[in-house]
């Protein structure tokens, strides 16, 4: 591999544990027949990265994998901003980021062979996005001591899958997971790969789109976000964050400066933003289009209005006090505000459904009703907690991107750099997700608004 081959180049990254004897360590052959035919039609390099067995000491690959020449020691640059990196991660690990995080901090995403597949993001800029630790997924069936705790869970754990890396250019790069079952089928952006078969399109259950924050979205990414709509036609499309809040942000209470610059900007009539985040919501149904739905999370930004009208600030808020007192009866009677001060402005569309914070929505399995900015019992949310709480979930909130094991968290679709990130390094991305109907899903991150090359 070379960081001057020509651009765009792709690569495909899978790990393979050694072979442990009696069906350890042994190639998934309909997922290695799936890899070589994905790399055919998408004119991919597969790179296979050797790992140990049950034990430091099983080193050897199954003989079926042992001198395939897409085998892969060592560390190699696939550009000058991401690498696959010769760090040892044993496989048992619960978690392959675990003390890794200050490497990729030398501004270099890094890729770790590991049969789990984890994703966690790290800032190492004020205003560059952010390098990410990253792990493949294996080709090979689990090999594993089963006899202690870890081997068990490692087991349990394993995940048949791999890396998308698609090069752009000398600094510039995109990836994203794939994942199989263990039939070995997958799906890469909603193109079903089952080993030598022809890839077939496949159904797109759910969009999940990075928090909104109507009056903060990044025009690049909205215009991205309605492509994927167009492309993917998603069955649902989950939206987090819609209404931002900016116009009555408790945050910003009692700041004379902060309101006056509001105020010059326009952003500080609750009227206007609640108009504006109706159009949006208008425009992701129209959309959609018939039979299709659009599904509108509780979240923390809409309890922004909840909280104004719960501590009477409109008292002090003369320009916002018409819109909000129309508005307390309504929340009184245990209605959502955002909700009815959307359907002041017009008619909601038929096929928008609002969630409220008690609700479920699973597809497929996977929770898209939680925001996850609420913990458990009260406490404060993490991907943990989102793990315990839902299991396989898709959630926002963090506006990074995040996966642990079957736990998903989109990013966002704001500007990258807000007036309250100002001095902090970030960790943001503009990323959202697809769940496909055999239950799989893919976080797609959005680059100077693409996503794939």
């Amino acid at each position: 591999m070379s960081t001057r081959n020509h651009f765009p180049k792709r690569y495909i990254i899978t790990a393979a544990q050694a072979f442990g004897g009696g069906g350890k360590g042994t190639p998934n052959l309909v997922f290695l027949a799936g890899l070589k035919k994905y790399c055919e039609v998408r004119d991919a390099e597969l790179v296979i990265l050797p790992m140990a067995g049950s034990s430091v000491r099983e080193l050897d690959l199954h003989p079926n994998l042992a001198d395939r020449p897409e085998i892969c020691f060592g560390s190699r640059p696939l550009n000058e901003k991401i690498a696959i990196s010769d760090m040892v991660v044993p496989p048992q690990n619960v978690d392959p980021s675990s003390g890794r995080l200050r490497f990729p901090q030398r501004d270099k995403t890094l890729i770790l062979a590991h049969p789990k597949q984890r994703l966690k993001a790290v800032p190492n800029s004020n205003y560059k996005i952010p390098k990410f630790l990253v792990s493949t997924g294996a080709l090979t069936t689990p090999n594993y001591n089963e006899m202690n705790h870890r081997g068990d869970a490692a087991k349990r754990d394993h995940v048949y899958g791999a890396l998308v890396v698609e090069i752009v250019g000398t600094d510039r790069y995109h990836f994203r997971h794939i994942r199989a079952g263990t039939n070995g089928a997958f799906v890469d952006l909603g193109i079903k790969f089952d080993g030598e078969k022809k890839p077939v399109p496949v159904v797109v259950e759910a969009l999940v789109l990075g928090d909104i924050h109507v009056g903060d979205t990044d025009p690049v990414v909205r215009t991205a976000n309605y492509q994927m709509i167009q492309i993917y036609h998603p069955k649902r499309l989950v939206l987090h964050d819609l209404f931002n809040g900016h116009s009555i942000n408790h945050h910003n209470f009692g700041k004379l400066i902060t309101r006056v610059q509001d105020i010059e900007n326009g952003r500080a009539n609750l009227a206007v933003e609640l108009r504006q985040c109706y159009n949006e919501l208008c425009e992701f149904a129209k959309a959609m289009g018939k039979g299709r739905e659009v599904i509108v999370v509780a979240c923390n930004h809409h309890q922004f209005l909840n909280r104004f009208l719960e501590e009477v600030r409109l008292m002090s808020d003369p320009l916002n006090a018409k819109t909000a007192s129309r508005l307390m009866a309504p929340m009184v009677d245990g209605l959502d505000p955002v909700e009815v001060g959307l359907s002041m402005i017009g008619k909601i569309p038929k096929n928008v459904k609002f969630l409220d914070y008690d609700d479920d929505y699973k597809v497929r399995g996977v929770q898209l009703g939680s925001h996850g900015d609420k913990g458990m019992s009260g406490g404060r949310s993490s991907i943990r907690s989102r793990e315990y709480a839902h299991g396989k979930s898709i959630t926002g909130h963090s506006h990074t991107p995040e996966i642990l094991r079957n736990t998903y968290i989109v990013g966002t679709s704001t500007f990258l750099r807000l007036p309250y990130t100002k001095g902090s390094a970030s960790s943001w991305m503009n990323t959202n997700a697809i769940l496909y109907d055999n239950g799989s899903v893919q976080l797609l991150n959005i680059i100077d608004g693409r996503w794939t090359t």
